[in-house]
């Protein structure tokens, strides 16, 4: 099957005036408005788990994953922010070279008047499929 099958070209704003592929589902991107993920998807990148605690844990999951993403989107393309049910310490899965040496930066910082325990380890490498980080 070839891969291209699965995907149609659409314009994004900002990227230039050229069409890219992109992969489609049902007529909607599997990137959603994400335009940094979908250029490092386009790109091939590292990737890394950044395990982060410190942070208030009374506050609702919902919340605590928009304060992680808005707190280590300066670090490369946030793909994931993964709580456990009792939230200890949570994982932002960024993609970017050098994303690791950036959220490092930002152990001890303060998010919510608390400061921020901050690791990185490489994320297990991924084959390219059909769909992105499934």
């Amino acid at each position: 099957m070839d891969h291209w099958d699965l995907y149609s070209a659409v314009k994004f704003p900002g990227i230039g005036d050229t069409d890219m592929k992109t992969p489609v589902f049902s007529g909607i991107t599997l990137f959603g408005d994400n335009i940094e993920l979908m250029k490092s998807y386009m790109k091939p990148r590292r990737c890394w788990v950044i395990v982060v605690a410190g942070y208030d844990t009374s506050l609702p999951a919902d919340e605590i994953k928009k304060a992680l993403t808005d707190h280590f989107r300066s670090c490369g393309a946030i793909a994931k922010v993964e709580m456990p049910r009792h939230p200890v310490e949570s994982s932002v899965i960024i993609v970017g070279d050098d994303a690791n040496e950036k959220a490092l930066e930002l152990n001890g910082s303060e998010m919510g008047g608390r400061k921020l325990v901050v690791t990185a380890r490489p994320f297990p490498m991924l084959k390219r499929k059909d769909v992105p980080f499934a």
